[in-house]
């Protein structure tokens, strides 16, 4: 078996410039008219030998253009890798009428995330390189590919290079059984070809359900289809028609999966792949499109680690399809899924699960992603409820800057109520002065959701950074943790919002409600900036050394998430070509780098102190002394 050398995606669309009409003839000429049943079976036979299954050598056979070509390739198959995947293929020719336009694509990988695509994803046979797509209706299943196939045709510039030269970029191809009310076929599928594939059956003249069902192998519009175009293959005096089918009629040295190696299963291993090819280089895709993918990734290597949080009674296998958007209908309140993304791919930096987000996004694009990139991924996976539109890129902006609090990296879910939630944060500031803990971490998060992606957007990035009166939104939340006041306001925003209401101000002192307040103004963002200013004053205070210590680590705290923040800004600064000047010029200053030591000394001896703390009491508590 042999290594095939790495694949490199096909350049962006946009980048084909127009070109001269290749002759119909010379792509013609890799056309055979039909085999005779002797033929096909001695080609099934060699499928078998090679170790497919029936029906995938039923499959390979009814596609292949040549089957000589067919039988030589099953002899040699060849490899490749892609990260932790290992793909073993064969090369042939396909005709094109074989090919069935992806219903999973990842042009589509957006719309599938927010369930705006009324289609189920690919499952997958155990153990086989063979994909499974269910629907109930046939009818169904063509509605939902006609805007997309449409959308293809009318968009993509490459429509017309193939239609003048044909498909002149092979594609990797699966195969796929679909099942519907009419049954269950088997076809090939567009895995990374699907614009390719568009195009050569507009050339053609056929549609989605032709390539299903219509032209089914041994059926008469199939044969008369591969005749017509064998006539016109070998002639001189054919029509313009005639002769884009020819050159639409093939797609050359396509790579078709047989098997796979991976630590998943084929339709998630598929998926990768498809990944790989198209973000290594960049492709154009949407932002959207390109985050969920990369999200999705990190999803699946968090679930094969068992990095992924699983709260309360749910398996890591119900989170995995939540957050990569498989499953759309569960008990999860949009903004505890929210809490879940934010705890799984924003992880603090030095954590394993930051790691193997890292690693599965490292694997998709060769490169490392920056510490905010995570939040990026974190902040589309909560946002998968609302439409992909401009407004889409001000929420995703807005709830990326807030999740970049340090506090809320790696917040935990546990689906308490936001009241529960509130007493415990309560409790928190009181013994632990403004150093947010846990529960003060998941109930700003989950209020995040709200203030971001409310009615009325209340948290905004700011366009200036933090300059002047100018504050970002992880400012503003960590300034609401750190008083009595703002935690209630908090609170009141998450039960506003789960009922639908626009958040309501909360009086000085009342208790958050889950009901309308009489009386009651709407929350604004001056209101939010007036809380924020009572942190500085004199929130809760207490005179105790205690007090004066948790005020004194707070202050710590603060100083740290600037640090960051600062840390941040300079990686932003990027060149005329968009590559931060970080990367390039690097950063060495010697005092910096001492100072950085002396804090991580100082905390290291707090830790071991903290740890000698809470075996004291728990001596203590065994031993029934007060």
């Amino acid at each position: 078996m042999s290594q095939a050398p790495a694949l490199a995606s096909e350049p962006p669309l946009s980048s084909f410039a127009e070109s001269d009409i290749v002759d119909h003839r010379l792509i013609g000429a890799r056309l055979r008219p039909r085999a005779s049943k002797a033929v096909l079976d001695k080609s099934i036979s060699a499928g078998v030998a090679a170790g497919l299954s029936p029906t995938m050598a039923e499959v390979l056979t009814a596609s292949a253009a040549d089957q000589q070509q067919l039988r030589r390739a099953l002899r040699s198959p060849k490899t490749q890798r892609f990260g932790s995947e290992e793909f073993t293929y064969i090369e042939f020719d396909v005709v094109t009428w074989r090919i069935l336009p992806s219903p999973d694509n990842i042009r589509f990988e957006d719309e599938h995330a927010r369930g705006t695509m009324r289609m189920p994803r690919f499952g997958a046979v155990k153990g086989e390189a063979l994909l499974t797509f269910e629907m109930d209706s046939v009818d169904e299943m063509i509605d939902a590919m006609a805007p997309r196939i449409a959308d293809m045709v009318a968009n993509n510039p490459h429509v017309g290079s193939i239609m003048d030269r044909g498909i002149e970029t092979p594609g990797w191809l699966s195969a796929v059984q679909l099942t519907s009310d009419v049954g269950t076929v088997t076809r090939l599928e567009s895995t990374d070809g699907f614009g390719r594939t568009v195009a050569a059956h507009e050339g053609l003249g056929i549609t989605f359900k032709d390539v299903a069902w219509n032209l089914r192998p041994g059926s008469r519009r199939a044969i008369n289809l591969l005749k017509d175009l064998v006539d016109w293959a070998g002639s001189d005096i054919v029509t313009d028609e005639q002769a884009r089918k020819v050159r639409c009629s093939i797609m050359p040295n396509a790579r078709v999966i047989i098997a796979f190696s991976a630590p998943r299963a084929f339709d998630r291993a598929r998926r990768r792949l498809v990944a790989h090819l198209h973000m290594a280089p960049p492709m154009t895709f949407s932002t959207a499109t390109t985050l969920n993918a990369k999200a999705n990734a990190a999803v699946d290597n968090l679930y094969e680690r068992e990095l992924l949080p699983v709260p309360g009674e749910m398996t890591a296998e119900e989170v995995r399809n939540i957050l990569d958007g498989t499953e759309r209908v569960h008990n999860l309140l949009p903004d505890q899924v929210a809490v879940l993304a934010c705890g799984a791919l924003n992880p603090h930096p030095n954590k394993r699960q930051a790691g193997a987000v890292n690693e599965a996004i490292a694997d998709l694009t060769g490169t490392k992603p920056k510490l905010e990139e995570r939040t990026q991924l974190a902040a589309e996976v909560a946002l998968r409820s609302f439409p992909a539109d401009k407004r889409l890129t001000s929420l995703r902006s807005a709830l990326e800057r807030t999740w970049r609090w340090s506090v809320l990296r790696g917040v935990e879910l546990t689906c308490r109520t936001p009241l529960d939630l509130l007493s415990e944060a309560l409790r928190e500031l009181v013994q632990d002065g403004d150093a947010a803990g846990p529960a003060t971490a998941e109930l700003a998060a989950l209020a995040s959701y709200h203030l971001v992606g409310g009615r009325t957007q209340l948290l905004t990035r700011s366009e200036f950074g933090r300059r002047g009166s100018n504050t970002e939104p992880q400012q503003i939340m960590r300034q609401l943790t750190k008083t009595d006041a703002g935690l209630r306001q908090l609170c009141q925003v998450v039960l506003d919002g789960r009922a639908g209401r626009d958040p309501q101000k909360l009086a000085d002192g009342a208790m958050p409600r889950d009901d309308v307040i009489a009386d009651a103004e709407i929350l604004t963002p001056e209101r939010l900036h007036e809380l924020t200013d009572l942190s500085d004053g004199e929130g809760i205070t207490h005179q105790s050394s205690e007090d004066q210590f948790s005020a004194a680590l707070a202050k710590f705290q603060d100083r740290l998430d600037d640090l960051l923040a600062a840390a941040q800004r300079v990686g932003e600064v990027t060149d005329q070509n968009g590559i931060a000047l970080v990367d390039t010029l690097g950063y060495e200053n010697p005092n910096v780098r001492t100072t950085l030591t002396e804090i991580t000394d100082l905390v290291s001896e707090w830790r071991g102190a903290r740890r000698r703390a809470g075996r004291m009491r728990a001596d203590q508590d065994q031993s029934g002394e007060a």
